[in-house]
């Protein structure tokens, strides 16, 4: 029988093998390493999305804060403005108070009485005048006790004087002045 070696044969087979085997494994590594690097590339690029997007929330927070310290500051002027405003009501308040004294005296006062000094204090009036006789004082009396605006008329004193050869009545009186 003829005897047959199939030692080259084999060795080459398992020199094949060995060959597509470190292929293989290259191959692999050389596909580990892409996909690692994809994935490596993929997070790097959500990473940069999430800072910009990170960076934007803050560009719009310190946008609001600035917004925010200009609603304060315009908070703090318009209570200021209000504070003024207030003041300056308070003060034309008592010029409309005093021209609705003004006309509640001119409708209380009788034509006998004359007056020459009216002196507001508060929600106090003093008035100085004189009358023909001491009845006209009582009418003047009568009629701001009548008045919705004057209350309270208080006579403090009555003086009989002798002006141009004529008696007349000086008196001095005091009125409170309702809330107007």
């Amino acid at each position: 029988m003829t005897s047959m070696n199939l030692l080259p044969w084999r060795q080459v087979l398992r020199s094949r093998r060995k060959k597509e085997n470190i292929m293989i494994v290259i191959y692999a590594a050389g596909f580990a390493v892409c996909l690692v690097f994809l994935i490596t590339l993929g997070l790097s690029i959500k990473i940069a999305k999430e800072e910009k997007n990170g960076q934007y929330l803050q560009d719009k927070i310190s946008s609001l804060d600035k917004s925010l310290q200009e609603i304060k500051g315009l908070e703090i002027k318009k209570t200021e403005l209000i504070g003024k405003i207030n003041v300056l009501q308070g003060l034309h308040s008592p010029r409309a108070d005093t021209a609705k004294i003004f006309d509640e005296l001119v409708v209380a006062i009788p034509t006998n009485i004359t007056v020459f000094s009216i002196q507001r204090n508060g929600n106090t009036v003093a008035v100085t005048g004189f009358a023909n006789s001491n009845s006209d004082v009582s009418m003047l009396m009568r009629n701001i006790e009548s008045s919705s605006l004057l209350a309270n008329a208080r006579l403090i004193e009555i003086e009989q004087q002798v002006i141009d050869g004529a008696i007349t009545n000086q008196f001095y009186m005091d009125i409170e002045v309702d809330s107007i």
